[in-house]
């Protein structure tokens, strides 16, 4: 069964994932397998880059909020703070505005402190768009 998550603390006022930044892009996640996260998400107008396509910048803040809630609920670690440490993006086709895209993310390997996620961005008919890899840094919870 899937999960739905949202990054709720009260003193998040993270742009990609907090529901209290008004201004943010306050993404919610659902758990689709123990360490793989997707968040659907459709990216307003005033976000593109080139007409129609989703500006590479938010392509890469959606990934690494994907990638980073991954990491934690990979991990299961109960603590927010883990941070991007290494971020490494690939940009294989135009992602559209204004379409129901998919952002997922998934735990590969932890290394001590080191959490190694990927992830994609997948049009709505599962094409992949954008894709990533990064090296996360926990900075408490991981022995």
């Amino acid at each position: 069964m899937e999960k739905v998550l949202v990054n709720d603390e009260p003193e998040n006022q993270c742009f990609g994932c907090s529901p209290h930044n008004e201004r943010g892009l306050r993404m919610t996640f659902v758990q689709t397998g123990p360490k793989t996260i997707e968040s659907r998400y459709e990216v307003a107008p005033h976000m593109c880059g080139p007409p129609n396509v989703i500006h590479g910048g938010v392509q890469a803040v959606l990934l690494d909020e994907a990638m980073g809630m991954a990491a934690r609920v990979g991990a299961g670690l109960d603590s927010p703070h883990v941070v991007t440490a290494e971020f490494e993006l690939r940009y294989r086709r135009p992602a559209p505005i204004e379409s129901p895209i998919t952002v997922r993310g998934e735990l590969i390997r932890v290394e001590g402190q080191n959490l190694f996620v990927e992830g994609s961005i997948l049009s709505p008919e599962g094409e992949t768009l954008t894709t990533a890899r990064a090296r996360w840094r926990a900075l408490s919870g991981l022995e």
